[in-house]
């Protein structure tokens, strides 16, 4: 069974590089990453609304999609055992966003705000 998933729809029109620029994957730019692919485009459409999120409620969207996208990758899982493990993952991975993730979600704004600056 395949998973649906959900994602702007712009989203879904990003060539293979514009998502390469700013999709990486399961993990924080620069940190950690988590090998098992299972999660890997509900963890690339988390990255995207992340980057052009603007507010906290940009972020809330962000985080909930994430977790309904990686619940559904579970649901759509045959392995009973690997659906347990897949749901447990996602919980995991939807309270670590929720609670550490604001640092992610800020930076790029806050690039993009320094780059606009006017030096006097």
């Amino acid at each position: 069974m395949q998973a649906i998933l959900y994602a702007p729809p712009s989203y879904w029109s990003l060539s293979e590089i514009e998502k390469q620029k700013i999709c990486n994957g399961c993990g924080a730019k620069g940190g950690m990453k988590f090998i098992d692919g299972s999660f890997k485009e509900p963890c690339n459409i988390h990255d995207y609304m992340y980057q052009v999120g603007e507010t906290d409620d940009d972020k809330m969207l962000a985080d909930v999609t994430f977790y309904v996208n990686m619940q559904n990758v579970a649901n759509a899982t045959k392995n009973p055992f690997k659906r347990l493990f897949l749901k447990a993952r996602a919980k995991t991975f939807y309270k670590a966003v929720k609670l550490f993730g604001e640092e992610a979600f800020y930076k790029s704004k806050v690039e993009a705000l320094q780059k606009r600056e006017v030096k006097i």
